[in-house]
């Protein structure tokens, strides 16, 4: 099944993407980056459609197929990182007291993508919904082929995905080697989080 007829067709319906625009590669960044920041049923690039919601994973999982659908090579980076004090102030209070107890480790999604023929590959990433800008976070603004996009999180490292590896199987891995601690105060640190974004943005 082919995603971007359908990809295009909810944005549509929602009133995201006018009937008869065309879908190109900036269209379909923008589209997946102000999809809501929080965690739909499943990473299926289909449900993440059907849900019109997504974090790093399934947003990045998605917006890869669209893109290769679309003719623009595309490679997923998996890159562990810390929430601190210092690499987001922008967090609310009760968050920004939490990471200065510890910093809250996690590993971020975004892609590298050849978003046009001859164009340099670039990073996109399409974490944070433009609304989120006006919260202090971190938003990449229009893919302008050639030009890396601000990275949403603080990489301590980085791995490619291998094109014939699962990415969210390639995640887990690297999760697997957080301690139990560091894995319960992620998943809560990151429910507030969604919490709080979707207290604070409109719904898409």
């Amino acid at each position: 099944m082919l995603l971007v007829p359908t990809f295009k067709n909810a944005a549509v319906d929602r009133g995201r993407h006018p009937p008869n625009a065309p879908l190109d590669a900036a269209a379909t960044f923008a589209l997946v980056r102000d999809m809501p920041y929080r965690r739909a049923s499943t990473r299926d690039p289909e449900v993440t459609i059907a849900e019109w919601r997504g974090t790093c994973s399934g947003k990045h999982i998605l917006l890869q197929a669209l893109f290769e659908e679309l003719g623009a090579p595309a490679t997923m980076i998996l890159a562990p990182h810390e929430f601190t004090e210092q690499n987001a102030p922008w967090l609310p209070p009760a968050l920004l007291e939490e990471v200065r107890r510890a910093p809250v480790p996690d590993v971020h999604n975004f892609l590298r993508v050849q978003p046009a023929f001859e164009a340099d590959w670039m990073t996109v990433d399409a974490t944070w919904p433009r609304e989120a800008g006006a919260l202090g976070l971190p938003v990449s603004e229009d893919l302008v082929p050639g030009h890396d996009m601000v990275i949403a999180a603080d990489p301590i490292e980085v791995h490619h995905v291998p094109p014939d590896a699962d990415p969210t199987e390639m995640k887990q891995r690297i999760l697997d080697d957080f301690s139990p601690d560091q894995l319960t105060r992620r998943e809560a640190f990151l429910a507030e989080l969604m919490e709080w974004l979707a207290g604070a943005l409109p719904s898409a």
